[in-house]
């Protein structure tokens, strides 16, 4: 690995020092960013892993450490981050907002058909667990005993006729007698809320969502989220795919009996993001890049999410200290409660970009003479989106989420869809376009790669993290992911080292998410491509190429498709009637994918 490294620094330095040939390398885009990518420092970065680490709190019930937000070890992240920014000059706000904070509490258990199952707090070396509690289960008020009941489970995964749905619908449940039993529904096709939700009102004391089974990365524990929005009071537990087709199958012959218990601690609490921007720079052109700052309540999150904090921040410390004369106003973001659903990066997205479009609705009415928004023509709602883009200042967004897995491979999310269009983590169906510009963030991430000798593998816009609200206001978007709890091919191994048939990141949502978990070079590589991509915007003006299609692209991506007509108008009458934490997609358990 070494020679990789060195390889490395020299392809940047040979490419640095043939730019400067043709004058100063602020004048140049490329130039600038690969002059701000070479100053990236290592050991900088890992120090600040090591900070984070240490800013951790010990957890309620002994068992790890953690820096979930609502936590002292949260609270001490945003201190340490807040005021570095500070310290290396930029304009640095905190934004606060209240938030339900989660957290199991010592003591729970589960035994089935009397085999004790092992919990993922009774792991430190990344070893497979049996279960693992949900985030934002209930309480179990004491032991809660009964068999095991199941409702829909398909197994059969090459039927034309497969239905990945279990427990999806209310009518799953009619004519079952669920009735104080413990029901076991399979993942796919809807939240994990959903499901639970359902089961409790068909009576059910409790739920275990066993994995899906239908592909290599949907076997193993499931280490979900209920959201901090669910509706759901009954205990929840994630487990493996070959333990629920087990007692599946038992219970095809016999009765399954299980026995849980669970305690939490479900409380409201007052949180911040942090928000950091540059002195100099065009405030109406703002290029910003952001990364969560939270764990999860079991571990300290040192790849998920410290790798990306730590390189946002070592990416901020440079471009201070070579005191770069950024033309576009870059804006940092350190999220709160993502691993709670994207909670931090929501609030702020509807909060920002709804006001503006208010702004550039008002205007359009005032102009036509329309009292009533729903009295918008067509295409007078098209002049209402062009004047909303045109009055949003935030014209792009980087998201770095894990971006130093210990068996890593370099991923860039697939702006353009042409490699993940068919992919079952694909969040975009239908006609959809990305916002302009996504396609173009991908091409600059791949340009970093291409200059430093490293393959990398598109990654699916899956909307599950900080992204999904930039990309549902029309703002365009890009980033990195290193990988989380599937696991590496042979063909990744050929092209990135590391172990076949062993997950990116085996101490996913673990507590052994530590410092041991991260993979030092891959972290550096991509804290270099962060510094190359974003300095490229920063001193790119236009910010994207122009092209006569930029403005119907546009509107097609936001409006003109089918399945997304009126986008930005519909997310707005969400923000407005519902919570300010927006809405997820498919099984939201944060896969990071």
């Amino acid at each position: 690995m070494q020679t990789f490294l060195h390889n490395n620094k020299v392809l940047l330095t040979t490419l640095f020092s043939s730019t400067l040939l043709s004058g100063c390398y602020w004048d140049d885009p490329r130039t600038a960013a690969q002059y701000v990518s070479s100053n990236i420092s290592k050991n900088d970065v890992v120090n600040h892993l090591v900070d984070l680490e240490a800013r951790a709190s010990t957890t309620t019930d002994g068992s790890s450490i953690t820096r979930a937000a609502g936590t002292s070890g949260y609270t001490q992240s945003k201190d340490y981050i807040v005021q570095a920014m500070q310290e290396n000059g930029y304009i640095v706000t905190t934004q606060e907002f209240d938030f339900r904070a989660w957290e199991e509490l010592a003591g729970t258990s589960l035994t089935v058909n009397g085999v004790k199952m092992t919990s993922s707090h009774d792991v430190e070396d990344g070893t497979e667990p049996d279960f693992s509690v949900m985030s934002y289960s209930g309480d179990s008020n004491g032991t809660i005993e009964g068999d095991i009941a199941f409702v829909t489970p398909d197994f059969r995964f090459d039927a034309e006729d497969y239905d990945d749905t279990d427990g999806c619908e209310a009518s799953d449940f009619e004519g079952k007698a669920l009735t104080s039993k413990i029901v076991a529904i399979q993942r796919g096709g809807c939240s994990f809320s959903d499901k639970v939700v359902n089961a409790e009102q068909a009576g059910a004391k409790a739920v275990i969502i066993f994995n899906q089974g239908n592909s290599e990365g949907r076997t193993g524990v499931i280490s979900g989220t209920l959201s901090n929005e669910s509706t759901a009071t009954i205990p929840a537990f994630g487990t493996r795919y070959d333990l629920g087709k087990q007692w599946y199958e038992s219970s095809l012959t016999s009765s399954v009996p299980a026995t849980l218990t669970v305690s939490v601690d479900d409380k409201v609490v007052v949180i911040q993001n942090i928000i950091a921007e540059t002195r100099k720079g065009d405030p109406n052109q703002v290029v910003m890049l952001g990364a969560h700052l939270d764990s999860v309540p079991s571990g300290p999150g040192i790849n998920d999410n410290g790798s990306g904090s730590a390189g946002l921040l070592e990416y901020a410390a440079t471009l201070a200290d070579l005191n770069a004369p950024v033309k576009n106003k870059v804006r940092f973001a350190w999220w709160a409660a993502e691993e709670s659903g994207l909670v931090g990066s929501t609030h702020y997205t509807d909060d920002l970009f709804s006001a503006t479009y208010d702004k550039a609705q008002t205007e359009v009415m005032k102009q036509y003479g329309v009292e009533n928004a729903e009295d918008l023509t067509e295409a007078q709602v098209d002049l209402v989106e062009d004047r909303y883009n045109e009055l949003n200042k935030v014209k792009l967004y980087l998201n770095f989420d894990m971006i130093g897995s210990p068996n890593y491979i370099f991923g860039v999310m697939d702006g353009d869809l042409s490699d993940t269009k068919d992919s079952p983590d694909n969040a975009y169906t239908g006609d959809f376009t990305p916002p302009y510009g996504t396609s173009d963030i991908e091409s600059i991430f791949n340009e970093f790669f291409g200059f430093t000798s490293n393959s990398t593998v598109p990654q699916a816009l899956s909307k599950r993290s900080d992204y999904a609200g930039f990309a549902d206001w029309g703002v365009a978007f890009g980033g990195l992911f290193t990988g989380a709890e599937k696991v590496k091919t042979v063909e990744e191994a050929e092209q990135f080292g590391g172990d076949v048939g062993v997950a990116y990141d085996r101490c996913y949502h673990q507590s052994c998410d530590d410092l041991n978990n991260v993979n030092q070079d891959a972290l550096y590589v991509n804290t270099q491509a962060l510094a190359y991509v974003t300095t490229y915007y920063a001193f790119s003006q236009p910010i994207f190429p122009v092209e006569e299609t930029a403005v119907s692209a546009l509107r097609t991506s936001l409006i003109e498709t089918p399945t997304q007509k009126l986008r930005i108008g519909d997310k707005l009458k969400a923000a407005h009637s519902h919570s300010d934490h927006g809405h997820f997609h498919g099984d939201f358990d944060q896969d990071k994918e």
